[in-house]
């Protein structure tokens, strides 16, 4: 006696929901400037510098000047800046949570307005390239 038995056909539309549903959570709605796959060895001069020359400079900014003892132009002003009114460096190598810089770029700051002043927010994935770099040790790479 042989089985008389059809193929399903209803797999293709879930396979499709599940295709359509993995797309959508690996696409980020943020401007394009999405990073692929996981973040690590961060650079100074390739991934956090274009950031603040894009995003912190102009008149009465942090790139090209000091403002509130912040200047974000290179590596050793960033280190050495201090901002006001946090009273400590704005980097906190290894510590991306204790580094008043993270706070200023992010949604709610502890002190003033959040930063960049007068333009859009960082996106969430130029925050987190800022983050690592800080967690790996913002160092001069």
């Amino acid at each position: 006696m042989a089985l008389n038995i059809k193929p399903y056909n209803g797999y293709i539309p879930v396979m499709l929901c599940i295709g359509m549903y993995l797309a959508g959570v690996s696409c980020d709605n943020d401007n394009g400037n999405d990073i692929a796959g996981p973040i690590e060895d961060m650079s100074f001069q390739t991934d956090v510098a274009p950031i603040f020359s894009g995003s912190c400079g102009g008149a009465g900014c942090h790139v090209g000047s000091s403002q509130s003892g912040v200047n974000l132009t290179s590596y050793q002003q960033v280190m050495n800046s201090s901002g006001q009114q946090y009273g400590r460096p704005i980097v906190q190598p290894g510590e991306p949570g204790d580094s008043p810089l993270v706070d200023k770029i992010g949604p709610e700051p502890e002190y003033g307005q959040r930063m960049p002043m007068g333009r859009a927010p960082l996106n969430n994935s130029q925050i987190q390239v800022i983050r690592v770099w800080i967690e790996e040790g913002a160092i001069n790479n």
